[in-house]
């Protein structure tokens, strides 16, 4: 395997736009009416054709954000159930703490928790810049490898898009096609229909062998309706039908470029379940430092992190005091950054709080009351939340997917699964190493069979 990047195909951030789904459309016809001519791809580096040459495997990576472990049993969800039959599957993917988007998707492409990693929740402030960081997307704040660059260094092209953390790539290397920024305008359709039109019109010497993007639903639908909505399974539902459509032709182009022996595995995963809330939560007015000077205070979901922007002699005291003001209340406990529970490795020396506050399942930070603890239905919402430590509450699982062509897995119950082994299971998959610093263990799949006489 070679050891150098491609990186010659730069990002297009808006590309492919107008008339592309058209053409694509009567791409995937034509491929089916007429075949796939295998002979037209030539061998990679180190390959050589004929019998004993190397076998190789694309990947296509998609999570679907919010995918609780039951939504799939209360909707119609054809795609799902073929999956499950013909795939490996569980019903148990464990997210990591804390059980937000932006840290578990992180884990899942690294291999390694937020004290490592350095994403400790959708929003953080890091006490070496002096910076808040919301939302954010650029590459440069990850502290630990993903595995697009474990790949790209290895010689295996890669495609990003929208992964958490993803964005702005730079240095020596990077994936070969990857998003400036998020682009909040793209529906979940849009999104996944630009890596098949990226993937259709690459024309690199080497094909694309990891293919990643990220989909926005059931997750917003939980948020604003709650996990027992009527709503939430529709939006399962939708996304079951995107699916099925985006893999279809992502087989039809896999299909034109592959050669007997290759393998197309279909991953689909989620960063976390949801909850249902019922109370909101001031997170200011919890630790008592409603007009404290000298803090920084930051709360995503069910977590809050406090930090004291000032070195004087009282801190010390003044982190005993917001611990005790957090757990006066039953439904909160709270934690100065060095006693944090060793089983989050969450103790991130700049970015996690001098002091953590963590709120009980049910309950949700919100600066929209005008008092401690408000009902959630005096403000609307969100009626769903996440966050939760996934080992305290069970709706914080997920369901998850691996999908195998040309021969199926067979319907393989996987049981329990950490997603914390994902990195190094994409890793197996493509057959490289994993990051050094990532978690090895990898999801044991039965292997692909080897065809007579090679």
């Amino acid at each position: 395997m070679a050891t150098s990047a491609t990186t010659s195909r730069r990002p297009r951030p808006n590309a492919a736009a107008g008339t592309w789904p058209a053409a694509l459309a009567v791409a995937f016809l034509f491929a089916a009416l007429i075949g796939c001519d295998r002979s037209a791809t030539p061998p990679a580096p180190g390959e050589t054709e004929g019998p004993d040459r190397q076998a190789r495997s694309t990947v296509l990576w998609i999570s679907v954000d919010g995918l609780r472990s039951d939504y799939i049993e209360r909707g119609r969800t054809p795609y799902f159930d073929r999956l499950r039959r013909e795939g490996a599957w569980t019903n148990e993917l464990v997210p990591i703490f804390p059980s937000l988007t932006f840290p578990g998707h992180v884990t899942q492409a690294t291999g390694v928790r937020p004290a490592e990693h350095g994403i400790t929740a959708n929003s953080f402030y890091d006490t070496r810049t002096g910076r808040l960081y919301r939302y954010p997307g650029d590459a440069a704040l990850l502290e630990a490898e993903p595995v697009w660059l474990t790949a790209a260094r290895q010689g295996v092209r890669v495609l990003v898009y929208d992964w958490p953390l993803s964005h702005a790539q730079q240095g020596p290397v990077t994936a070969a096609y990857f998003d400036p920024a998020f682009d909040r305008r793209l529906s979940d359709a849009r999104r996944l229909e630009r890596v098949l039109e990226t993937w259709q019109r690459d024309e690199d010497e080497q094909p694309l062998r990891l293919l990643m993007s990220w989909v926005g639903e059931p997750d917003r639908a939980g948020h604003r309706h709650g996990p027992d909505s009527r709503q939430v399974i529709a939006a399962v539902e939708e996304t079951d039908r995107l699916l099925a459509r985006i893999h279809q032709q992502a087989l039809t182009l896999y299909q034109r470029t592959h050669r007997e022996g290759d393998s197309f595995y279909l991953l689909v995963t989620t960063d976390h379940g949801m909850a249902a809330v019922h109370t909101m939560v001031h997170p200011e007015r919890l630790l008592d430092v409603e007009r404290a000077e000298g803090i920084e205070l930051v709360s995503s979901a069910n977590i809050a992190h406090l930090f004291f922007t000032d070195q004087g002699d009282t801190r010390h005291g003044r982190i005993e005091a917001a611990v005790a003001a957090a757990e006066a209340h039953e439904f909160a406990r709270a934690w100065p950054r060095d006693q944090l529970p060793q089983r989050w490795d969450y103790a991130h020396p700049a970015r996690s709080g001098e002091v953590v506050v963590v709120l009980d399942s049910g309950y949700t930070f919100s600066r929209r009351i005008d008092r401690t603890t408000a009902p959630v239905d005096e403000v609307g919402g969100p009626l769903g939340m996440h966050g939760y430590d996934p080992h305290e509450e069970a709706d914080m699982l997920g369901a998850g997917f691996i999908w195998r062509y040309p021969e199926p897995l067979g319907g393989e119950d996987l049981g329990r699964v950490d997603s914390l082994h994902l990195h190094a299971t994409v890793a197996r998959l493509l057959a490289i190493d994993p990051s050094p610093r990532a978690e090895p263990a990898a999801i044991e799949l039965a292997p692909a069979p080897v065809e007579s006489g090679r």
